[in-house]
């Protein structure tokens, strides 16, 4: 037998998912529009190999959150159950937009790679943008996991 959706929940992910698409999709491809347009890389080449090892750095990082949000929400998710039905909607809208704007946060590096002009920059800052939108299709839960997490699945 299948329980009625519960309209705070259905409530909580309208509000909280179109944000993180906001967040990790429209404001990424508009970053992806406005690279070597707008947003120009310095004319002087900087040391490559200082560049290149920031580069693995922010890979790293973008690596980390990624497996924190992976974490997160299978913490989240076995204790969602527990949760007052009154907080659920709330901590939906924070886990997502926590998860978005962890995810902004390889848009970001790729834009500080492109502006530092490392080796082959342009590819690079264009992949770190692009990570923010494949991790958030990837990782951020759809309101049917959500629901299945509130009933204990």
């Amino acid at each position: 037998m299948s329980r009625p959706p519960d309209s705070a929940l259905d409530r909580g992910f309208r509000l909280a998912y179109p944000a993180g698409l906001v967040i990790c999709v429209a404001w990424p491809l508009l970053l992806q529009l406005l690279l070597g347009t707008a947003v120009q890389r310095p004319q002087e080449q900087p040391a490559g190999g200082t560049v290149q090892q920031l580069g693995y750095t922010f890979t790293g990082l973008t690596f980390a959150c990624a497996c924190f949000v992976a974490w997160r929400w299978g913490r989240i998710r076995a204790g969602f159950r527990a949760v007052p039905e009154a907080r659920r909607a709330r901590v939906l809208i924070r886990e997502t937009l926590l998860y978005s704007a962890l995810f902004e946060l390889s848009s970001l590096y790729g834009l500080c790679y492109y502006a530092l002009g490392g080796p082959q920059a342009e590819r690079f800052a264009r992949g770190f943008i692009a990570l923010t939108t494949v991790m958030f299709f990837v990782f951020v839960p759809r309101l049917r996991a959500w629901r299945e997490a509130a009933q204990g699945e």
